[in-house]
């Protein structure tokens, strides 16, 4: 992810638009020679940082920078570079390439944490063990039940990441103020081409088409889908991390800890929940980026203000990045996930008295008695601690029913009709870099 986002990466996607623009403009008819276009292929990689930052300490201003220095190096094709473009065409564009390549990356990975909860539940869908809820103890669960849970959550940030992805279409080739005019009258007012020139370079892309309309820039409520869906996926990561915190508090289910690894400063014995709070602070973190996107969509004005432009270079690579970050703390810490069994049926014990009344309850509605009043029975003996001919009875017939009630099969439909079939189907995802050659 840093790389994809790295100095590097990014002026090679603005010289690749800049042949791909120069290139399908030729295929329309501009004087633009194909050894023109060779020279500039030939110079996409030579990519001299320090030569762009002289430029922009003296111009202030990135893509002409970036420009210059690239017609530098190709000196044949500089009549030719940039022709009806603004600097919205490369950073827009380059950004729709960023967009899919980053959100692919992590859906790659994400796929990778689903496959490792998929095994867990599955082993672990029988292990019956205390629930909470307020984190006092409640109706058991299994674990498998616990697992099935946080994949439930990232599957469904798996289908909102993809379904951004879905409906995005980059800038293309607008114009100034959106209008294509530029490109219309470099065409000879030929409209017809003018579209054919925005969907060339759209394909060269990877993408079917650009967005119907829009100012100089693309609307940046395209940010908030990406930047909404990431928000989602860290809430995902903070639940999974506080349940985490609070099961190794409970010494039921700990993270990774290493034989050498140090928990306090202060008190040798600790062993604290490091991955889980840096998964924490992290998630809190991103989940306050996503602010940005609205905010930034909102006070555009008109075709395009700039101060678009320092806000999103900060907040878009960072949500990412810490998207990322979160996926691979979640990879490392479900890799080597501890789980102490024996705490689990210790304190399962101690509850048991407690969750057999809910099926008792049940069980005495079922022979004719009220809900309610059977509810005021059962209360008063848990707190006397004295038990009733009545409720014993009710016992004996509630012995073979799971206290986990249904928690197995849950996790085994949802293994069978939903993560499975998921997993399958996307155990290789794609590698979208490759469709642009940089």
């Amino acid at each position: 992810m840093s790389e994809l986002f790295s100095e590097r990466h990014r002026a090679g996607i603005w010289r690749t638009l800049w042949i791909y623009l120069a290139d399908e403009e030729r295929k329309l008819g501009l004087p633009i020679r194909r050894d023109q276009i060779r020279a500039l292929e030939n110079a996409k990689t030579q990519i001299d940082f320090r030569k762009i930052h002289e430029l922009e300490k003296q111009l202030k201003h990135d893509v002409m920078s970036h420009l210059k220095a690239f017609a530098q190096k190709a000196p044949s094709a500089e009549p030719i570079l940039h022709l009806g473009a603004t600097s919205a065409f490369i950073t827009d564009n380059a950004d729709a390439i960023l967009f899919r390549e980053a959100t692919h990356l992590i859906l790659q990975k994400l796929t990778a944490i689903l496959g490792k909860l998929d095994e867990l539940m599955v082993k672990y869908k029988n292990l019956t063990m205390t629930a909470f809820t307020h984190f006092q103890p409640a109706q058991p669960t299994t674990l498998g039940k616990r697992f099935a849970l946080w994949a439930q959550d990232f599957l469904w940030d798996v289908e909102e990441l993809e379904f951004s992805l879905e409906r995005y279409q980059p800038l293309g080739c607008k114009g100034t103020t959106g209008t294509q005019a530029s490109f219309l009258t470099l065409l000879r007012n030929q409209a017809a081409k003018v579209m054919k020139l925005d969907e060339g370079v759209c394909r060269r892309m990877g993408f079917n088409r650009s967005v119907a309309l829009s100012g100089q820039t693309l609307s940046r409520k395209t940010d908030t889908w990406f930047l909404n869906a990431l928000s989602n996926l860290a809430s995902s990561f903070s639940k999974m991390s506080y349940d985490l915190r609070l099961l190794q508090h409970l010494r039921e289910v700990m993270e990774p800890f290493g034989q050498n690894q140090v928990g306090s400063s202060a008190m040798p014995y600790k062993q604290n929940p490091m991955l889980a709070e840096r998964m924490t602070g992290l998630a809190r973190f991103l989940m306050n980026l996503a602010h940005n996107g609205p905010w930034t969509h909102a006070t555009q004005w008109l075709e395009r203000s700039l101060d678009d432009s320092s806000n999103r270079r900060i907040v878009i690579p960072e949500a990412f990045l810490t998207a990322d970050a979160l996926c691979e703390i979640g990879l490392r810490m479900l890799a080597g996930i501890q789980v102490h069994e024996e705490q689990i049926f210790g304190r399962l014990k101690d509850y048991t008295h407690l969750f057999e009344t809910e099926a008792l309850m049940m069980e005495g509605t079922l022979q004719g008695g009220s809900r309610q009043d059977l509810h005021e029975k059962i209360r008063l003996s848990t707190i006397k601690g004295k038990s009733s001919p009545e409720i014993e009875n009710l016992k004996r017939r509630t012995q073979s029913i799971p206290l986990s009630g249904v928690a197995a099969y849950q996790v085994q439909r949802f293994h069978d009709q939903v993560l499975g079939p998921f997993l399958k189907k996307h155990k290789r995802r794609p590698n979208l870099r490759s469709e642009i050659q940089i």
